[in-house]
């Protein structure tokens, strides 16, 4: 008798902007339904400032508030359609990352106390805040001096979105929340942490997968860095330092079970089984059907490029990514991650900043599909929020040449599309060149279903099929197959992920071909397209323009002080 029948399993994922609930069946892996709640403090669940521009922070009442009232519609909407929430078994959990948040010793955020409500520094520091650009640096030039075999894991450069430069960061901008922090943590561990009823910080186990490729984590190394290289960058890191544990946990693992706090209220069964957290992407690749060979592109605000690489050693070290890491995709592979810091986000700043919202994504789309490769006349950057791959530099900005007093707005719109499929194609090619094998790419998220003309021009500028992921929810469907995976290991039960998969994941049967004529023009224009990445983002190119966006934006800050 299977113990696992009629069961059903939720993926919790805490987006950018929403916290989405995916209830699957356990043992058909159909997808039953998926509800959403859009976070409600800030400007689309976000904190910015006008002065300080590279800031981005979400409150974690938001998320906390957010998922009891997506819980509430989970089970509104599955007992619409017959089934009942003591039917689940299951709990995986996946958000955005790095977002780190400092906590108190008793797992209260440091926002949600009086002292700092209010203040950005006590909030949860988004992914895709770059404040901390110059402890990024200072970081980077600490492991080429004292640790040059942590470069080998974070594609040569560690970045301002990740763990340790953000924590540092706070130290030197606000030394009352981080004296008053006892650790900091990931996201992708609090919430697990959280509806396991976890009470005091030291007990929180951390996820092997925001570790390894945001916090300098490594089994090469035995673990977090040690206590000499954080004392080289500050002594007082120290303190955070002290309260990471030894080991991480894959997906593999349990985090904890669900606590009575969680199952009242929304017809939980109390003691549910939690899987260790992951960070979204790699559950949308999981969601994906990643496998070896294919690169999974997960396409939103952002892309996150993964693909999966043997742990025998040869894919340990890859140049130009933006980190490497153990069994952080799936056991037994080392996950590569790249990607790219705004691609739905480069296309939403020009229709709501510049456009004013005047046309919509579907009207731009359908002028330019009217255009042939390379009509336009004009070639973009796609580094409106910097370059995360391959020169894993915060302090680029976008780019546009070629302007005539006769350019339209579809023209530029098409032209901000292609450069992020030349800036993934540079992705590719770099992976390629040291020995990564992509026979495949598959696509997912919102985009590659709504726009045929963005995913057209992704085959003809990479020149490989593209074919799309079956699922509107893959990383939700990701974080569903993880809480599987947690309730067949607490049945006792064997089974992997890639059967898991196989039950779950489908493709469409639209596939995007490269048209051979647009290829070859798109070649013309990625040679263009390199001499300017290379010119703008290479400080040892011979004819670089390496200062030039870094020069415009020491003017800004120096003119808003």
């Amino acid at each position: 008798m299977n113990p696992l029948k009629n069961r059903l399993v939720l993926g919790i994922d805490f987006g950018s902007t929403a916290v989405r609930v995916l209830t699957m069946a356990v043992e058909s892996g159909e997808t039953i339904c998926t509800v959403e709640q859009a976070y409600e403090m800030g400007v689309e669940g976000v904190f910015t400032s006008a002065k300080k521009t590279l800031i981005a922070r979400q409150s974690p009442e938001d998320y906390i508030t957010s998922l009891q009232k997506v819980l509430k519609k989970a089970q509104e909407k599955n007992e619409s359609l017959g089934f009942q929430m003591n039917q689940v078994v299951g709990i995986g959990v996946d958000t955005t990352g790095s977002t780190p948040l400092p906590i108190t010793k008793n797992m209260m955020p440091l926002s949600s106390l009086p002292e700092f409500k209010g203040n950005l520094n006590a909030m949860a520091w988004m992914w895709k805040d770059h404040s901390a650009h110059k402890e990024a640096k200072e970081i980077t030039d600490a492991i080429k001096e004292i640790r040059p075999h942590y470069l080998k894991k974070i594609g040569g450069a560690y970045s301002s979105e990740w763990f340790w430069a953000k924590i540092a960061h706070c130290h030197h901008v606000d030394k009352k929340v981080f004296q008053n922090a006892y650790t900091w943590l990931e996201l992708s561990d609090f919430i697990p942490a959280i509806l396991s009823g976890v009470k005091e910080a030291h007990l929180i186990k951390r996820n092997s997968c925001a570790a390894g490729h945001k916090a300098l984590y490594n089994d090469e190394w035995n673990g977090f860095p040690d206590t000499d290289f954080i004392t080289s960058l500050d002594p007082n890191l120290i303190s955070v330092s002290k309260t990471l544990p030894p080991k991480t946990l894959s997906i593999e693992h349990i985090c904890g079970h669900l606590c009575e706090k969680w199952s009242k209220g929304f017809g939980l069964s109390k003691g549910i089984p939690i899987s260790m957290g992951i960070l979204d992407a790699h559950a949308g690749a999981i969601g994906s059907g990643i496998k070896e060979g294919s690169l999974v592109k997960i396409i939103g605000t952002s892309t996150c490029d993964l693909v999966l690489g043997k742990l025998s050693g040869e894919h340990a070290n890859i140049k130009g990514v933006a980190s490497t890491a153990q069994e952080s995709v799936l056991p037994k592979y080392y996950g590569i991650e790249a990607g790219q810091s705004a691609v739905g986000d480069l296309l939403n700043w020009y229709i709501k900043e510049v456009l004013n919202h005047h046309k919509n994504h579907q009207q731009l789309s359908l002028e330019a599909s009217k255009l042939q490769a390379g009509e336009s006349g004009l070639i973009s950057l796609d580094w409106n929020n910097g370059n995360r791959s391959t020169l894993s530099d915060p302090l680029l900005s976008g780019l546009l040449i070629g302007q005539t007093l006769q350019t339209k707005d579809f023209e530029i719109y098409r032209a901000l599309i292609e450069a992020t499929a030349f800036g993934a194609r540079r992705i590719i090619e770099a992976m390629e060149s040291q020995g990564v094998v992509i026979n495949e790419v598959v696509n997912c998220g919102g985009i590659s279903h709504k726009n045929q003309l963005f995913m057209q021009i992704y085959a003809d500028v990479i020149n490989k099929p593209m074919k799309i992921a079956a699922g509107d929810e893959t990383v939700a469907l990701g974080a569903a197959i993880m809480g599987a995976k947690a309730a067949y290991i607490e049945a006792g039960t064997e089974i992997t992920y890639n059967e898991l998969q196989n039950k779950s994941c489908k493709m469409l049967e639209k596939v995007y071909l490269p048209q051979n004529k647009s290829v070859k023009t798109y070649d013309k224009l990625y040679k263009i397209y390199l001499n300017l990445h290379d010119s703008f983002g290479k400080k040892d190119h011979p004819n670089n323009l390496y200062n030039v966006m870094k020069d415009l934006i020491i003017i800004k800050t120096n003119n808003h002080e």
